[in-house]
């Protein structure tokens, strides 16, 4: 199988990352063998296969004996727009991924001294991400867990559902278990370079050190959510439309927290060096701006002033007020206004579907101008 590791300086540019989260996976290169899966990751053959394999056997079953369609909803969310969607993420998110860690040292946040580990950090992660004993662990794991939900009661080894239990979920997991243990190797690896000694800047426009650019990373992953959250939705609305409960507010609402969790988690080991940054370089710009303050006012607030028109030191002083503005505005995450937001709907939106059957558009919103205006 072809592994991409990090190569010597001499076969790349400085900067330059080849970490990929599939060239080189064991899974893939099999799938990639196959003509599965092409150059670009094309997902519609995988997805032609996966879903053939998984919804057409138990759809054909109960249209044979006339079973109720709407019991297969759950299974039909997983195969017809997780999958999918987990299957197209793949190019997405890994373009995000390595873009991020090539980022470290394109930009300079990486000092020389530590050039060595952070390259050994990033083979490191690589060996771990594409070991053998990884892909051999996440099958056995997808199809351990059919027998183990049959022992507790969670899957009735009845033969309609025998397929569903043994080779649809498991073909399910595998893909979904897959995406779980690249986001581990996510973690430890921005774990361990948030150890290193960076070269963050407190007056970065970013408002993140320079650390900006993690945040495309860390948003490609809600896509990873918007899976999970389809296949929540699904089995909300499969009990709602068979006139079960309410919503299930502690499923919901530990949905919202893993979606949190699995989108911030990784950046949380920033934060450290983050908050010394922005102390750091409140001390620093405020001793600059004490001195150069002073200067200013001795020239030109004194009993006796020359014609400040164009005078440099006024535009100098302007510049160390944003730039000590900057720094007030750090953030203690590399995480911006506008992938929070994002954030939000993707916790919120598992719960429409079910709601919707529950309460009809116009009295939502109805009930949503009520709520604002009386």
């Amino acid at each position: 199988m072809r592994r991409w590791l990090w190569a010597g300086a001499g076969r790349q540019t400085p900067g330059e990352s080849r970490f990929s989260f599939f060239d080189g996976d064991p899974l893939f290169e099999l799938q990639r063998a196959a003509r599965l899966a092409g150059g670009r990751h094309d997902p519609l053959p995988r997805f032609l296969v996966l879903a053939a394999a998984g919804v057409l056997p138990p759809l054909v079953e109960t249209a044979l004996r006339r079973g109720p369609l709407p019991a297969l909803l759950p299974l039909l969310i997983r195969f017809l727009v997780a999958i999918p969607v987990l299957l197209w993420a793949e190019r997405f998110v890994d373009h995000r991924v390595r873009a991020a860690v090539a980022a470290f040292t394109e930009r300079g946040l990486v000092r020389a001294a530590e050039l060595g580990r952070f390259r050994s950090i990033v083979a490191g992660a690589d060996r771990l991400l594409h070991a053998p004993r990884a892909a051999i662990a996440v099958v056995a794991v997808a199809f351990a867990l059919s027998p183990l939900g049959s022992a507790l009661g969670l899957q009735p080894p009845t033969p309609p559902r025998w397929w569903v239990a043994y080779v649809s979920l498991p073909l399910f997991r595998i893909v979904l278990l897959q995406w779980l243990w690249r986001w581990v190797v996510w973690v430890l690896l921005l774990f361990r370079v948030s150890r290193l000694d960076l070269r963050l800047e407190s007056t970065h426009p970013d408002l993140a050190g320079g650390l900006g650019f993690l945040e495309h990373a860390a948003a490609a992953f809600l896509t990873l959510q918007v899976a999970v959250g389809a296949v929540v939705a699904g089995r909300l609305l499969a009990v709602a439309l068979r006139g079960g409960p309410q919503l299930d507010k502690p499923q919901i609402a530990g949905f919202a927290l893993l979606t949190v969790a699995v989108t911030l988690g990784p950046l949380v080991p920033f934060s450290r060096s983050l908050w010394r940054a922005k102390r750091l370089g409140k001390l620093d710009y405020g001793r600059l701006a004490s001195r150069h303050n002073q200067r200013f006012a001795d020239r030109w607030l004194g009993p006796t002033t020359a014609d400040p028109l164009g005078d440099p030191s006024i535009s100098s002083l302007a510049d160390l007020g944003t730039s000590y503005g900057a720094i007030d505005r750090m953030r203690p995450l590399p995480i911006g206004r506008l992938s929070l937001i994002l954030l939000l709907v993707v916790c919120a939106a598992p719960a429409l579907p079910a709601l919707a059957t529950r309460v009809p558009l116009r009295e939502m919103l109805a009930r949503v101008v009520k709520t604002v205006l009386l």
